[in-house]
């Protein structure tokens, strides 16, 4: 062999590890298929996903929640107001994805009181309500993103088709003393 051929021989070896690396860093996870499309929200405005709309009508911080049936509880709370509808179709339509992610955390909204949590939705005719995460005191600084969404399979399976995301600003929110939860109910 020539130096010619040497060289030409480590150029190829060299183009073809750096091809492999691509490659690699460009394929997605293994769970990729499973994985939902997002739809980034804003405050008052509709986000939409295949079979799930959401209008965030409001979020509120308050050291205790209450509902119309006279349940409360205290702590440091993130309510969330919304409406809420199916697109498609109501079989299976619940509300089966809410959740609240500060920083590595994660929180469920709760289901006690009267909360919008696993509320059934009915196709092009909104329903409204309050969805309340109970936090540690510590967790109302930051960011946090809230994930909506809706199963597309039996009811509490976790695959979805698409998912909800409303980015929240933590920090600008003035903790009130008490935040009464929405009735869930017809949209007005």
């Amino acid at each position: 062999m020539t130096a010619r051929t040497h060289v030409l021989s480590w150029g190829l070896t060299l183009v073809l590890l750096a091809a492999a690396w691509g490659v690699v860093e460009v394929t997605l996870p293994d769970d990729a298929a499973q994985q939902p499309f997002p739809t980034t929200a804003e405050i008052g405005e509709a986000a939409v996903s295949r079979n799930l709309v959401v209008t965030v009508t409001d979020v509120r911080a308050a050291a205790r929640v209450t509902d119309d049936s006279g349940w409360s509880a205290d702590g440091t709370w993130l309510v969330v107001d919304l409406e809420a509808s199916s697109q498609v179709t109501q079989e299976n339509a619940l509300l089966g994805l809410s959740r609240l992610i500060v920083g590595d955390r994660t929180f469920s909204a709760t289901d006690r009181g009267t909360t919008f949590a696993e509320q059934r939705l009915v196709t092009g005719v909104p329903r409204s309500g309050s969805l309340a995460f109970e936090l540690p005191a510590d967790a109302l600084t930051g960011t946090a993103t809230l994930q909506l969404g809706v199963p597309t399979g039996a009811v509490g399976q976790v695959p979805l088709d698409g998912m909800i995301t409303l980015t929240i600003d933590l920090d600008a929110l003035e903790p009130d003393g008490e935040a009464a939860l929405l009735p869930n109910g017809w949209a007005r």
